[in-house]
């Protein structure tokens, strides 16, 4: 029996999970997961795994600056109890990252594990995993690109973490410059940070549900955010996207958007004009 980790953020679970439904054959694997992970299961019809869920949230030992030592042991040793009684000596776990935590979890318990070595990109390292483990090889399609200048843009500036977040400023000139060319803008506000700019947006969506944020994504022509989860939503729906980065870490970034220029990078240091300027060239770019 195979047990594949998936303990991480809603980002980071939609990589691996996708991933696995991908799999030509999931005979004899698990998933251990959170209750995020859980919510992200419907989404892909094609996973078909079993998921033992080991935890509500992240577990601590993923965030121990801010959750403590000792709340990252405590889940820990809940996590590991958990591992030694569902599994055997010689079933396998495969871990979402490598270092300390693989051997915290796996180490003395009697079962082989994996995790990926970071080289190019974080799904091409996570697929070159379950391709080594399951013996089949796992395709990966670049982001897509626009075909036309995009009628309707769903944007969401918010991230898990704050820095990562596009500001005020920034939001409202993209969106502004986006409305100057006839686009229907679809912000999605889940803060309510940025009200200030409901009258300007074609649509404003405060309080949406995970699966309403999704139906946004899914059904526009490009979406922007800042680097969260909908960015891999994004890929995952097959929808062009263009990601703001505050501090650029292309590693976690969807297959294509590297090599497309399909970002904006050091958003909160430009002036109006310098992002003006670069959404201009980044559109040409990934709408040629």
């Amino acid at each position: 029996m195979i047990y594949h980790l998936s303990l991480l953020s809603f980002g980071d679970n939609l990589i691996s999970l996708a991933l696995l439904a991908r799999l030509r054959d999931k005979t004899g694997v698990t998933i251990v997961g959170t209750s995020l992970t859980a919510r992200l299961t419907p989404f892909l019809p094609n996973l078909d795994i079993p998921l033992m869920v080991v935890s509500e949230d992240v577990p601590a030992f993923y965030d121990v600056r801010k959750r403590g030592v000792r709340a990252a042991v405590r889940d820990a040793l809940r996590v590991r109890r958990s591992l030694a009684r569902e599994t055997t000596p010689g079933d396998g776990l495969i871990f979402e990252k490598s270092g300390w935590r693989q051997r915290l979890l796996a180490g003395g318990m009697g079962r082989r594990s994996w995790a990926p070595a970071r080289r190019r990109n974080v799904y091409e390292d996570r697929r070159d995993v379950l391709s080594a483990v399951f013996g089949e090889g796992i395709a990966l399609e670049d982001t897509p690109r626009l075909t036309a200048f995009p009628r309707t843009v769903t944007i969401n500036p918010a991230s898990r973490l704050a820095e990562k977040a596009v500001s005020p400023d920034a939001l409202a000139t993209i969106v502004r410059h986006l409305r100057e060319r006839s686009v229907d803008v679809r912000l999605i506000d889940p803060e309510e940070r940025h009200r200030a700019l409901r009258p300007v947006v074609t649509s404003y969506h405060a309080g949406t549900t995970l699966d309403e944020a999704v139906a946004l994504v899914a059904s526009s022509d490009l979406y922007i955010g800042a680097d969260s989860l909908f960015v891999h939503v994004a890929y995952h729906c097959r929808r062009p996207m263009l990601v703001l980065y505050n501090e650029t870490n292309l590693y976690f970034a969807p297959p294509g958007v590297a090599e497309q220029g399909s970002y904006v990078a050091f958003v909160a240091r430009m002036s109006e004009r310098e992002l003006q300027s670069a959404l201009d060239e980044r559109m040409a770019r990934i709408a040629p």
